[in-house]
């Protein structure tokens, strides 16, 4: 991840908890201050926790900490994760120390290779 784009109150962000019973949730920027920032639920309520304004992940937390995206890094990421799947179903494991290092375009790259391969 790169982190944030600049942000601005009422911009639409992604929390991501990391809890499968939660799931993913839209949020929308309430404040923003000089280290962090806070967001409002979908009832316009603003939460207590608060995110770094760099990275947005949250400050304060122990354990799996929720981390805020926007909208095209949330897609993308949704995006990686279908392409691993279909590298992983034509036969080639990447493994999980190298996924941070490739970028998406290369993946689709490589899937395309490996389909025209396989053809």
């Amino acid at each position: 991840m790169s982190g944030l784009p600049t942000v601005k109150v009422g911009d639409p962000l992604i929390l991501v908890t990391n809890n499968r019973f939660l799931g993913d949730e839209p949020v929308t920027v309430a404040r923003v201050g000089r280290t962090y920032l806070y967001v409002a639920g979908s009832d316009g309520c603003e939460r207590r926790e608060r995110y770094d304004r760099k990275t947005g992940i949250e400050d304060g937390q122990i354990g799996l900490k929720a981390h805020l995206l926007a909208q095209e890094q949330y897609d993308d990421r949704a995006q990686r994760a279908t392409l691993f799947n279909q590298l992983y179903d034509a036969g080639i494991e990447v493994q999980f120390r190298v996924r941070g290092d490739l970028t998406t375009d290369q993946l689709r790259a490589l899937l395309a290779v490996v389909e025209k391969g396989e053809h």
